[in-house]
């Protein structure tokens, strides 16, 4: 059996004992980035064929113009690897290049701008029913009814505002908030990428809104762009993982991302017995940070956080182990009145009114609820799913709960192990491996094309 490596379809011609050292990554415990897999590929002689696929670029007259190549990797027939291909050194001696997942370029041009300079159309308002706007047979953007007195700070009294942010009857503010799994979508189909999975299919998550304080000031077109918070594209999808525990699934190659949730995963029983591969006696380290914290950063320039509310609390673990696996998500959520249950702040708006144009918001969240006793609606709980960290149905207890007990009793293990080709194909970094009496998942796996020896796989215990 021959390595054999594939550039946009056509095998690379290799020289005689050419060779591939593999640092294969899981994604799913990196709550900060999306780390990728990368690979130390061999030397690709000068040939023919190999001119050919790489557009005779060695020659100073091909000129300057590089593009990323699909990257297979196969062994027997078995595809161990999808990726992208990037030349870096071309001459004499051949072409040099990298394996990477370009996890971090995903969304090409889009994936660092701020939401705010991305050009995503804008949305007719004369199309508004209901609290809302339907582009594309979805629901893109909403208004639902929030208390907020303090919109016009203290030029309210002056013009008769009624304390209510988008109104029904159309007087004071009117501000769109953009429906997250529409803006996805929307990226998405800007980007030729694909976004789909369990969470956007959700349905209660599937209506949630993105918070906007910034005004229409009678403009008869929502542009998009003017209503999303200050963040960049990759900021936004890492923030709302902290949120849901979610499991990006990014497939290169056909340009797809799958959102799921990670607590079924670690619910899942392992699916493979690795217990024959280990080689020697495994190497084990304690995790240090048991318990978690989950927390926000709030809005502060809403005034009702000022003193930081109890139902906004971080969730901490219980015990007495001082220390802890901290995660902050940039996006929170809203308050609501005891007595009505309606969402409310105390906020200044961003509007043409009174020169308010300076005043900025942050990244919140809030569930679309549709007309409520005659008002639209939009709050920081949905029937069993809150916004908060804590209590019944909080965040913490319906996606957390798994990955905290796993934390409790969770250690390392470097292990050798004899994986053969076919090991690596079959590899996903979302399912459990046995081992000798213990599951684990996979966290990294160094390993050579051709298998000479085994293994170094680091492992933690679930």
């Amino acid at each position: 059996m021959n390595l054999d490596i594939r550039i946009d379809g056509r095998s690379v011609e290799l020289a005689a004992g050419s060779a591939l050292e593999m640092n294969l990554i899981n994604p799913h415990f990196d709550y900060s980035k999306i780390p990728g897999s990368t690979a130390n590929l061999p030397t690709f002689p000068i040939s023919r064929r190999n001119q050919q696929i790489f557009g005779y670029w060695e020659q100073p007259q091909a000129g300057a113009i590089l593009q990323r190549r699909r990257f297979e990797q196969y062994w027997g027939g078995h595809l161990i690897r999808e990726a992208t291909f990037v030349l870096t050194e071309a001459g004499p001696g051949g072409y040099v290049g990298q394996m990477v997942e370009a996890l971090g370029e995903f969304f090409g041009d889009w994936q660092n701008l701020p939401l705010p300079e991305l050009d995503l159309g804008s949305l007719s308002m004369a199309t508004l029913a209901n609290g809302e706007l339907i582009d594309g047979g979805l629901i893109a953007a909403a208004f639902p009814v929030i208390r907020n007195p303090d919109f016009y700070g203290t030029n309210g009294a002056s013009i008769s505002y009624s304390g209510k942010v988008n109104d029904p009857s159309g007087q004071g503010p009117q501000t769109p908030m953009i429906m997250l799994t529409w803006l996805l979508k929307k990226i998405a189909l800007a980007t030729n990428t694909t976004i789909d999975g369990a969470f956007l299919n959700h349905p209660v998550y599937s209506r949630l809104l993105l918070y906007n304080t910034r005004a229409l000031d009678g403009a008869t077109q929502v542009t998009v762009s003017k209503h999303l918070p200050s963040m960049s594209l990759s900021e936004l999808l890492l923030e709302i993982r902290k949120l849901f525990n979610l499991q990006f699934d990014f497939d290169g190659p056909a340009r797809r991302l799958t959102i799921g949730f990670w607590q079924d995963a670690i619910k899942k029983p392992a699916v493979k017995d690795w217990s024959k591969k280990a080689v020697g006696q495994p190497l084990k380290t304690p995790e240090t940070n048991t318990r978690l914290q989950l927390s926000y950063e709030l809005d502060g320039n809403d005034g009702l956080m000022k003193d930081k509310p109890a139902v906004m609390a971080d969730y901490m673990s219980a015990g007495s182990d001082p220390n802890f696996a901290g995660l902050k998500s940039r996006f929170s959520t809203l308050l609501t009145d005891d007595t009505t249950g309606r969402t409310k702040t105390a906020q200044i708006g961003i509007t043409t009114q009174f020169g308010q144009l300076s005043n900025t918001f942050s990244p919140r969240l809030l569930f679309w609820n549709g007309i409520i006793v005659g008002e639209p609606d939009a709050s920081p709980e949905s029937g069993f799913y809150s916004l908060y960290w804590n209590g019944a149905n909080g965040l913490h207890e319906n996606h957390w709960q798994e990955l905290e007990d796993m934390r409790q009793n969770q250690f390392y293990v470097k292990q050798s192990m004899n994986l053969t080709e076919t090991d690596l194909a079959m590899l996903r970094w979302d399912e459990k491996v046995h081992i000798n009496g213990m599951d684990y998942f996979v966290l990294s796996v160094a390993v050579s094309l051709p298998i000479q020896k085994p293994a170094e796989c680091l492992l933690v215990a679930v």
